[in-house]
Formats: structure tokens, sequence, C-alpha cells
């Protein structure tokens, strides 16, 4: 996409969920939906089942949140009971915009159930589920 991070006034890097709320909304615009960023849905588009995840690099692991994306349970939403789409369905879409200039330059669509073959995800939440990119942010 080759977009940049979005920084404040004195060009410092947002925080992490205003600058992945801010994310959100550059991809939701670039499939042609127009809704307010950090509308905190999961996934973050559900029409698209894609959930969307922004990483500069500061850490060595992207945050899944609650749900484990290898995880074969139903998502509990009303939305989902006719459906019942599972969390290992969903797609995710993993950009990395790697320091110093922090641009998007590799973009990954997997699923749930694709990422934990090829990346595998911590099985046990801390806070959150998340995985660990050391290997693959070069």
């Amino acid at each position: 996409m080759g977009i940049e991070s979005p920084r404040d006034e004195n060009g410092r890097i947002l925080d992490i969920r205003p600058k992945g709320h801010w994310f959100e909304f550059e991809v939701a615009k670039r499939l042609g939906y127009n809704y307010p960023p950090g509308c905190g849905l999961f996934p973050d588009i559900r029409h698209q089942a894609l959930e969307i995840k922004h990483h500069t690099g500061k850490s060595v692991t992207v945050d899944f949140g609650r749900y484990h994306p290898g995880s074969d349970d139903s998502i509990d939403e009303i939305w989902n009971r006719r459906i019942q789409l599972r969390i290992n369905q969903l797609r995710y879409l993993i950009a990395l915009a790697p320091p110093p200039e922090c641009k998007v330059t590799t973009i990954i669509i997997l699923t749930g159930a694709q990422i934990m073959s090829v990346f595998g995800v911590s099985p046990k939440a801390t806070i959150k589920y998340q995985m660990g990119i050391s290997k693959w942010r070069e």
C-alpha cells in the first residue's frame, strides 16, 4: 500500500490503538466502505470477514486480542447466529510498516487457520493472544 503510518504534530507515530483505528479506516476506505475508525467490531469489517492488524516494528509481536485466530469456536454475536462463522475462518490482514520509514511494505492475508500453520500463535493469552514476528519482520 505504501501509505505512511500516522504521526502526531511532533512527528511521533501515534499510539497503538489510534494507529490501529486509522489503519482499519484506510483499509475499509480502499474496499469501498465508509465507517468511522475504531468501531470496536470483531472482525473489523464484518462483510469481508476481515480482521485488520497494523505493525510498525516497535515490538516483536502482533496482538490478536481476546480471540485466538486458530480457535474453532463460533463467533458469539447476534449477526453470526445464522452464518455460524468460526474464528479460524476469518481472514486476517497483517500490515508491516517497519522503521525508520514506517510505510506499509508488506501485507499478509491469511485465515486464522492458515496463520496457525504458517506462523503459530501462543496457545495461551497473557493479556491477549500474540504472534511472534521476529523471524519474518525483516
